[in-house]
């Protein structure tokens, strides 16, 4: 038998849980950045950038961001953070983006022996319906070449797009080449 006399007990717990489910989902660290550097079809080092927002449009105090070199948690400045969050925003969805061009497929001339060299940035993209995110997934947004060998670059359509993308991978660079060995 329900006990109808608890009804509004249970319906004041229920709307207070849904209240605080915003904040539940914000706490999880999201991956929002992943570079790889690669060798041929081999992954020789990954850098992924976390935090707790899919949307770069907004931000909150409660905004947390974490950065991993190869599964190993580095720490970085708040500002360095939040500078790498501002920037995927460019490239990060289709209307800022211009889309992501994938690589062509065209027969390039190189007698460089080895393997191929480059570095992939995938990014959270995101998609948006009313101003909702309706969905989000990790895709490759841009490449670089490291030799001519290198055929995976892809890039945002959109000029400011592709500078924030090479932005972030500038960073990310230069975080891999500083010593964080313990």
């Amino acid at each position: 038998m329900i006990n109808f006399n608890y009804l509004p007990l249970i319906n004041m717990i229920l709307v207070s849980c849904l209240a605080m489910f915003p904040n539940v989902v914000k706490a999880e660290q999201i991956l929002l950045l992943n570079l790889q550097y690669k060798s041929d079809t081999t992954t020789t080092r990954e850098i992924q950038f976390y935090g707790n927002d899919l949307d770069p449009n907004s931000t909150s105090i409660d905004d947390k961001f974490s950065l991993k070199i190869d599964g190993k948690s580095v720490d970085a400045p708040d500002e360095l953070y939040r500078r790498l969050d501002r920037l995927r925003r460019n490239f990060s969805y289709d209307s800022l983006s211009g889309g992501i061009q994938d690589p062509p497929q065209r027969m390039v001339s190189c007698n460089l022996g080895g393997p191929a060299e480059g570095m992939i940035l995938s990014a959270r993209y995101l998609t948006y319906e009313n101003f909702q995110i309706v969905d989000h997934e990790m895709r490759p947004v841009f490449g670089m070449a490291e030799n001519c060998l290198f055929k995976d670059l892809y890039q945002p359509v959109n000029s400011n797009a592709r500078e924030d993308a090479r932005g972030v991978i500038e960073i990310l660079n230069t975080l891999n080449l500083l010593d964080y060995s313990d």
